[in-house]
């Protein structure tokens, strides 16, 4: 009996420590897995960039290979569907001919109201909407920057002609304190209640809005890119 008992014990023990290495093995190859994939998003982006040709700033990079160096970081697989094929379909639909922003926001009503009045701004256009182009690890990157500003991504297209149109007319005039999205609106500029000057981009630069949790996609249906209206030269011929 005591023979069976110690025969018995032997194996559990044998079996606690064989479960043991086995964990310790997936472990180990699940570190592996993480560390491959990481040098290959280094060298990704980095290749990208290179053949791109795409001055992308110091800072940028930087920042993005000190993101990999956190463990929490997951690079390019996120838990949100910001990847989603759709999404890519829906932002980078036309990307040669256009200007490319996105605005977050954590309020649904908030993203509605900007479809239906356009985008309000505060003096710079660019502390609250981020440029974004076509590569799929600078979306990413600056997703996980933003994200936190809600789940609610506001995009907003401007046609690449327009655009340089009006840059070119501001740099004629030396207009350094003004930029092409203070000429791009058609309603007065007004104060608010922080002192602070605000403008209205157009509804029809607003290409829709999406949610990056839920994955859903909400159009705009008098969205247009290439949008130009007279009050535009108007608000150039006042500078």
């Amino acid at each position: 009996m005591n023979s069976l008992l110690l025969t018995f014990a032997t194996n559990i023990s044998i079996s606690i420590e064989f479960l043991i290495i086995v964990i310790l093995f997936v472990y180990i190859t699940y570190l592996h897995l993480q560390l491959s994939k990481k040098n290959f998003l280094i060298k990704s982006y980095l290749d990208k960039s290179t053949k791109n040709n795409k001055n992308n700033e110091r800072q940028d990079i930087l920042s993005f290979l000190e993101n990999l160096r956190n463990p929490d970081y997951k690079g390019t697989v996120t838990k949100d569907k910001m990847l989603d094929k759709r999404f890519s379909k829906f932002l980078f639909e036309n990307d040669q001919e256009i200007k490319l922003f996105l605005h977050y926001t954590a309020q649904e009503k908030v993203a509605e109201k900007i479809i239906r009045e356009g985008f309000k701004f505060a003096n710079s256009f660019y502390k609250t909407a981020e440029y974004i182009y076509n590569d799929e690890l600078y979306l990413i990157h600056r997703h996980h920057e933003h994200k936190q500003y809600g789940q609610y991504v506001i995009v907003i297209c401007i046609s690449n002609n327009l655009y340089n149109h009006y840059s070119e007319e501001l740099n004629k005039r030396k207009a350094k304190n003004v930029a092409v999205e203070q000429v791009l609106t058609e309603n007065p500029s007004y104060i608010d209640d922080n002192s602070d000057e605000i403008f209205i981009l157009p509804k029809q630069y607003i290409k829709g809005y999406f949610n990056y949790l839920e994955g859903t996609i909400v159009k705009n249906p008098e969205f247009n890119y290439n949008y130009n209206s007279p009050k535009f030269d108007e608000n150039l011929s006042k500078l």
